[in-house]
């Protein structure tokens, strides 16, 4: 009887086009990701031995010369990735404007044509309150002018009984 483990090898085998992209992604991996990390971690750790041997070593002349100068790089070389980082945003904005001056002229630019749409609905809005507002406010003014009559009324009513 097979094991799982010979069960699971003989179900499934890998196409020839899944080994190319494995095998792809592998010289990817160290072409562009493992080496250069292990190339600049020798450069980090060549740098700072030099600083350390330059810095105990007593027969060393102009010591502290040289801890100044290996400091400096090192300071260099961890803020040249940083320095990197910050450049994304202005690339970014530098190729957002090629990107738009290379699309074809339009007669009137997104922006005005959000505005006339607002300007629409602020029309559309505006007429439909000029159209409702009287027949919402007719009731109101009406009772209001049957308090005022009311007011007025009683006011001569008293008026007539009460002594001047």
């Amino acid at each position: 009887m097979a094991t799982p483990e010979q069960t699971e090898t003989q179900i499934y085998q890998p196409s020839q086009s899944q080994l190319e992209r494995a095998s792809a992604l592998r010289r990817f991996n160290w072409l562009y990701v493992y080496g250069p990390v292990i190339v600049f971690s020798l450069i980090g750790l060549v740098l700072v031995g030099l600083l350390l041997w330059g810095v105990f070593s007593p027969n060393v002349t102009g010591a502290r010369e040289f801890a100044s100068g290996l400091a400096d790089l090192v300071m260099i070389f961890t803020i040249m990735p940083l320095l990197l980082l910050c450049a994304i945003v202005p690339a970014a904005a530098i190729g957002l404007v090629v990107y738009r001056r290379q699309q074809p002229k339009q007669e009137h630019g997104r922006f005005q044509t959000l505005l006339w749409r607002l300007d629409t609905l602020v029309t559309k809005a505006k007429d439909k309150t000029a159209q409702t507002m009287p027949k919402a406010a007719a009731p109101v003014i009406k009772g209001h002018a049957w308090v005022a009559y009311i007011r007025t009324l009683l006011a001569e009513v008293k008026k007539q009984f009460t002594r001047r």
